[in-house]
């Protein structure tokens, strides 16, 4: 398959997680260490996928998902843009406190994961892999096991696959740019979730509704970067920060005809969602 949608873009890795839920599993106990069992059942919170119908909307693109007592948040992000470790802590916090009512017990809070694969360097080390938690500063206790970070930067995977190193192999079928590159670790593993993940990457790249969920998302990136690059070009200098403004709002109102949600929208143009809707609801009045 020549124009092979690697799991790294964002609305497939939702929909590959969403889809096959068993698949989550299989990917949060391997890259987390849980050691969850065939008893422990997986809800996923944020269930809504790509849509079904064709003038559905896209929804955003991180998982929200519980077990027993505990939370986690899933996130793909391609690209450093908008990035960064203050938004990883500020999403930990919404999911950590979500539903926490008056008159509840501290003590009750779910132990709550934040997981984020990049398809970018962030940190300065040669390692993949980084867990952050709460600690003390001289003695290195730990605070609480309530919050748990986690980050993956696939550019740092090693291109050597490390036989039986299973967070090494979901992190290769998420970066794999072909179903070459997928065969090369399904003759590898012995996971057969990992091989069912492989067949579940192959089947969404067959999924033309998904494709088209892709292609109105590019399209919207590519029309926001292009008037810019457009204004840019035209020396528009004077006035620029109200062009900016006009631009964003037009495009923003052309998203939304295009079937997109306001989260997304905010994401795309990378602006607060609280200001897209207030542009939006001012248009329509």
């Amino acid at each position: 398959m020549n124009d092979f949608i690697s799991a790294s873009h964002d609305v497939v890795f939702k929909a590959l997680f969403v889809r096959n839920q068993d698949v989550l599993k299989a990917f949060l106990n391997d890259s987390l260490d849980l050691n969850l069992t065939d008893a422990d059942s997986i809800k996923v919170m944020s269930s809504e996928d790509v849509p079904d119908a064709a003038n559905g909307k896209l929804s955003r693109f991180d998982v929200h998902v519980r077990t027993a007592n505990r939370r986690y948040n899933v996130e793909m992000q391609a690209q450093k843009s908008g990035f960064s470790s203050e938004r990883v802590l500020y999403y930990w916090s919404k999911l950590y406190g979500d539903g926490f009512e008056s008159g509840s017990k501290y003590e009750e809070l779910d132990q709550t994961y934040s997981v984020n694969v990049l398809g970018f360097n962030y940190f300065d080390c040669k390692e993949y892999r980084s867990s952050f938690s709460i600690l003390e500063n001289e003695r290195h206790e730990l605070l609480t096991d309530k919050l748990s970070i986690h980050v993956f930067e696939l550019p740092k995977v090693p291109k050597e696959l490390i036989s039986g190193d299973r967070v090494q192999e979901w992190m290769e079928i998420i970066k794999a740019e072909s179903e070459e590159a997928l065969d090369i670790v399904r003759k590898r593993t012995e996971n057969p979730m990992i091989n069912k993940a492989i067949d579940a990457i192959c089947q969404l790249n067959a999924d033309e509704k998904l494709r088209e969920q892709i292609r109105v998302q590019q399209k919207a990136e590519y029309d926001y970067g292009n008037d810019m690059a457009v204004a840019r070009d035209e020396g528009r200098a004077e006035g620029l920060m109200e062009g900016r403004l006009e631009t964003l709002k037009e495009n923003a109102a052309n998203m939304r005809v295009e079937g997109l949600d306001d989260e997304t929208i905010a994401r795309i143009l990378r602006v607060n969602v609280a200001d897209v809707r207030i542009w939006l609801d001012s248009e329509e009045k």
